[in-house]
């Protein structure tokens, strides 16, 4: 018989040749299971590889009547130039895997104490297959889903209704705000979702306000917790609240002095904060279903982001009165970690409807920007159609065309080297005024790249913006380079995600940073782990809006990370104008390749448990 360790180190990725399928951990995981239950069958072996596999590339389980054309995909997105071995059939790998004692085999999935109950490590259900782990989390958030969807607790009143029909008003074209905020105050599960500018925002905050006006009319006191994936995103929500507090304050329909103290009290947080820390267990955390949460309303912003594993943690965590709004756009890019959860709920018909809002009338970007025509032409995978509309743009959206394979030159990103000059100007002086303006205008114009490294990535353009602004490359902390904090660092008050530049001061260099609209200094000593910044991933600025200038460098036809999401992702960053640099192939490639995220959620949320 066949040692696990032999078999699926034949299928282990060579870098010399760029050939296999497996990394290290699939390979260890795999044969350390399969060992443990003396699992000889080569087709199980290799299913347990592909579990393992799977969560690595995103994927929450696997389709076996798919199955090849998905490790085909995933295959060509790498790059690899080689061909797998002949897989077994679907009935042969079915087979297979009723045979084994390693595989929980279902016709229905049954409830989340169940899934967790049962360790086997592998789990087969219908046509798909996951790990153990997958599978109970993807059973919890549908368990969960369903059970608010089917708990109604009805806070309406007069002056919420009002209030909602005053802000929020409907027009032929467009009710769904006014729709979602009713939502909001009669049930205790609800989605919205839309492309940039739609007023996602700008909803979420009233269907906020509606509920604390219902509560204060019914003299209820109510908890409300507003979080999001990242630290970067959280503030920005806190931002965004105080905004909108400062609005109310001098508005003609002003809130009672409580409600308003209410919205400035909140303290929007990361999700991770918000379930707070469990000592020594990294998965794990303080709320969960024996330590709900206590709030009566949970708004979770920038959902797209959030994995699998943290959205189940999230819903194990809720309280028996809790309501949960969920707010994001499903054409964003998906979590770095695995899982599609915000598209597979938009996308799931029957339990679902009239619980998901998807606004689609633009209103933030207004007049003649073309960014609001094209984007929802990239959204809905209109190849030919958005790039006619780029090349036939305006000077606010200009499409800069190179020969697939080259390097551009660094002209391109002239535009944003005025911007960067300045920022690195004033961050040589020591007046804390021009430190101020030097964080305004960073904060306005970003070079995003679709890849870290390469000639098309990050790391080398940084280096070419550090020649051009003459700055050391290799020194992180001279005068005039912008940094990105990578980690958050509660003991400086810092998040992943916060953008400072480094500034001259009377008592040497430091960190400057926008705090409550003020610089403030962080020491180089205190600072946290940070990256260059002048050129970011387009990862790395989910969440954010630039409102000068967007440089979008896509990647070279054929590359794994072009896809759909990463295009309309790093396009909507841009409040102002944008220039796309690229292949007209990449770019129209990109739009014809969506990200393929293979899951069992949307079905099991029409599934009956039982």
């Amino acid at each position: 018989m066949t040692e696990p360790i032999e078999f699926l180190n034949a299928l282990r990725f060579d870098p010399e040749t760029g050939t296999g399928l497996f990394g290290n951990a699939d390979i260890v995981t795999a044969s350390m299971l399969a060992r443990r239950a003396n699992c000889t069958d080569e087709t199980v072996l290799f299913a347990l590889g592909l579990a393992v596999w799977a969560h690595r590339n995103g994927h929450a389980c696997l389709n076996l009547d798919s199955l090849a054309d998905d490790l085909g995909r995933a295959i060509a997105r790498s790059g690899q130039e080689w061909e797998l071995p002949a897989l077994p059939t679907a009935k042969q790998f079915d087979n297979a895997l009723r045979a084994s004692p390693l595989v929980r085999v279902l016709d229905v999935p049954g409830t989340s104490a169940e899934a967790l109950a049962d360790t086997r490590p592998l789990v087969l259900i219908e046509n798909r297959f996951s790990s153990q782990r997958q599978f109970a989390d993807e059973v919890l958030v549908a368990e969960s889903v369903r059970e608010l969807i089917a708990h109604s607790d009805d806070v309406t009143s007069p002056a919420a209704l009002a209030l909602i029909d005053r802000e929020l008003e409907v027009s032929d074209d467009d009710a769904r705000q006014n729709e979602l905020a009713k939502s909001v105050l009669a049930r205790s599960f609800n989605v919205l979702t839309g492309g940039p500018g739609t007023g996602k925002t700008y909803t979420l905050t009233r269907c906020l306000l509606a509920f604390l006006v219902a509560a204060e009319e019914q003299g209820q006191e109510v908890s409300v917790a507003v979080a999001a994936p990242t630290g970067k995103a959280a503030t920005r929500a806190k931002e965004l609240l105080n905004e909108f507090a400062d609005t109310l304050e001098k508005s003609d329909n002003r809130p009672s002095d409580a409600v308003l103290a209410q919205l400035r009290a909140m303290k929007p947080t990361t999700i991770h904060g918000l379930l707070g820390s469990s000592r020594g267990r990294s998965t794990r955390f303080a709320h969960d279903r024996e330590r709900p949460l206590n709030h009566d309303l949970v708004i979770i912003d920038e959902t797209s982001m959030v994995p699998l594993q943290l959205m189940a943690r999230l819903f194990e965590a809720l309280g028996s009165r809790s309501r949960l709004l969920l707010v994001g756009d499903d054409a964003q890019l998906e979590s770095v970690e695995s899982g599609s959860v915000l598209r597979d709920l938009v996308s799931s018909a029957g339990l679902l409807d009239g619980s998901v809002f998807e606004l689609q009338k633009v209103r933030r970007i207004t007049g003649d920007n073309p960014i609001a025509t094209v984007a929802p032409m990239i959204r809905k995978g209109e190849a030919d159609e958005a790039l006619a509309a780029i090349r036939n743009s305006g000077p606010q959206l200009t499409f800069v065309e190179t020969d697939g394979g080259a390097k551009p030159a660094s002209s391109v990103i002239d535009a944003l080297m005025s911007t960067y000059r300045e920022v690195r100007n004033l961050a040589r002086s020591t007046n804390p005024a021009d430190h101020a303006t030097a964080l305004e205008k960073i904060a306005g114009s970003r070079l995003l790249c679709g890849m870290r490294r390469g000639p098309l990535g990050i790391d080398q353009w940084n280096d070419i913006i550090d020649r051009r602004l003459q700055l050391r490359s290799g020194d992180l902390l001279v005068p005039g380079r912008a940094l990105l904090v990578t980690v958050n660092s509660p003991r400086v008050g810092l998040v992943n995600g916060d953008i400072g530049v480094v500034v001259e001061t009377e008592d040497g260099p430091k960190v400057c940073f926008r705090t409550n609209e003020e610089p403030r200094y962080i020491s180089t000593v205190d600072l946290p782990p940070v990256e260059r910044a002048y050129a970011m991933t387009v990862h790395k600025s989910q969440g954010s809006e630039y409102k000068e200038l967007v440089v979008l460098m896509l990647p070279n036809e054929g590359s794994p990370l072009l896809t759909r999401e990463l295009l309309y992702t790093g396009l909507t960053r841009a409040g102002g104008t944008a220039v796309i640099i690229g292949s007209a192939d990449a770019l129209t490639n990109a739009i014809n390749n969506p990200s393929v995220r293979v899951s069992g959620l949307a079905a099991l949320l029409q599934a009956s448990p039982a």
